[in-house]
């Protein structure tokens, strides 16, 4: 203990002057002369360093402007600093006093310390927080300097990721998360970072570049309203499910938001907006759900069925986005894909997901007398028709209106009418044309058979 308290105060001196490291110096000491020229502290060359190696990364440059052997010696030392926040003086500087009230007992080292911030992130003085969601953007763009989910899920990072790169770390673990070989501690630790990832999208590299050109197309009013430091709690994300349940986004930007709209329909912390809006129905209406260890989708289904009593109109509002997406995609409906996955198999295998296609499938099953659904697929699907016609009449400019209407006209109807028009204009410009044909030869061969019977003149 007494050398690991030797080894931290050597780090926090060394952190003063970046001279004092060696190793340092020498990998870096041109990186440094070239774009950090003025800078004397350690600490401070260090930031500036990782600023610019973290605006190459999100610009996509093709050369990196700071050398890769400095690079892999830059990384030694951001790993240091992630592991107490005292060696990120400017961080500790602004958190000192959110430290004192929030995290009093919570000794440094171990990255404790951040990790107890950023549980109370939305109580943090405004220049701690700014701090704060500086360093998950760093973290959630380069995982491996999270300190405390690399700790957590070590083993399983050696168990489902070790092909993957450090940059996909998080990304590989979420892939994961669901398998019946998670550690449940890992597990919970990912869900957490899930949770902050969720409420901005700058917090989400894959979602950022994904979506590059969606987000500025559709929602730009959401973007005006940003700044730096604070989160959006989740509005961009909701601007794009919007637009997703539209079909109106980029192939890979709609697969991104698929990934988040499955995600946040097992578990409703994972949904920001609902979070904001709907917390004190959801002690009201659906207290029990919400208590379940595991979250499988109990909460949002017990929104869906209580629809009718709920009060708050901004709550209300985000129950209907959500029936509306899963209209578009039963995958984000796990209740009512659970229920309806042996029919799904059966009667719709064909039939390519997303797009509404295979809720359409469903509708046209449950219409049709000569098929014979699982009794619980059946139940569900009335109460979603029933839920999808109070929508039509509470939310008719939400697009509710045509919604009932839509699911209700099977897709094979939509395909046969697709086919049959064109054929039987086909066959009536076939017809026209084999009349006039017909018609032409009809005169000219009762021409030519006047010709026969006319009197030759001497």
């Amino acid at each position: 203990h007494l050398e690991l308290v030797g080894v931290t105060h050597f780090q926090l001196i060394q952190m003063k002057d970046f001279r004092f490291s060696y190793k340092f110096k020498m990998a870096c000491k041109e990186d440094v002369l070239k774009l950090c020229p003025n800078i004397k502290r350690k600490v401070d060359v260090v930031i500036c360093l990782s600023t610019t190696v973290r605006n190459d990364t999100l610009q996509e440059v093709k050369e990196q402007r700071v050398s890769l052997k400095c690079r892999k010696q830059l990384r030694v030392e951001e790993l240091e600093m992630s592991e107490d926040i005292r060696l990120e003086p400017e961080l500790y500087e602004s958190c000192k006093q959110d430290i004192g009230k929030h995290c009093p007992n919570v000794a440094f080292g171990n990255a404790q310390v951040i990790e107890c911030l950023k549980e109370n992130k939305k109580q943090l003085l405004p220049r701690c927080h700014q701090r704060v969601f500086k360093l998950q953007e760093t973290e959630m763009m380069d995982p491996e300097l999270d300190y405390t989910l690399m700790r957590v899920c070590k083993q399983m990072i050696k168990r489902f990721c070790t092909e993957a790169d450090a940059k996909n770390m998080l990304q590989c673990l979420k892939q994961n998360k669901n398998s019946e070989l998670m550690d449940p501690k890992c597990k919970q630790m990912i869900t957490k970072r899930q949770i902050t990832q969720n409420t901005d999208y700058r917090l989400n590299p894959v979602l950022r570049k994904a979506c590059k050109a969606d987000i500025p197309k559709f929602c730009q009013s959401v973007l005006n309203k940003a700044t730096d430091d604070s989160e959006l709690e989740g509005q961009v994300v909701s601007c794009l499910k919007l637009k997703y349940a539209d079909q109106r986004l980029s192939p890979d930007c709609e697969d991104q938001i698929r990934v988040i709209l499955q995600e946040s329909a097992l578990d409703y912390r994972l949904d920001p907006q609902l979070q904001v809006h709907c917390t004190d129905e959801i002690s009201r209406l659906c207290a029990e759900e919400a208590a379940a260890q595991e979250q499988a989708g109990q909460v949002e289904e017990c929104l869906k069925v209580n629809l009718l009593k709920i009060r708050n109109d901004a709550c209300k509002k985000e129950v209907l986005n959500m029936l509306k997406e899963s209209k578009a995609d039963i995958f984000v409906d796990p209740v009512l894909h659970t229920a309806c996955a042996l029919d799904i198999k059966h009667h719709c295998a064909a039939i390519p997901p997303g797009r509404g296609r295979q809720m359409s499938c469903l509708m046209e099953a449950l219409g049709d007398k000569r098929v014979r659904l699982q009794p619980e697929c059946k139940k569900r699907l009335q109460d979603r028709i029933d839920m999808w016609s109070y929508a039509a009449k509470v939310a008719p400019a939400e697009g509710f209106s045509d919604l009932a209407m839509q699911v209700m006209t099977p897709p094979s109807n939509n395909y046969m009418l697709f086919m049959i028009v064109p054929g039987l204009c086909i066959l009536l410009l076939i017809g026209l044309l084999r009349g006039c044909i017909t018609k032409r030869i009809y005169t000219r061969t009762q021409g030519q058979q006047k010709m026969r019977y006319l009197p030759i003149s001497s």
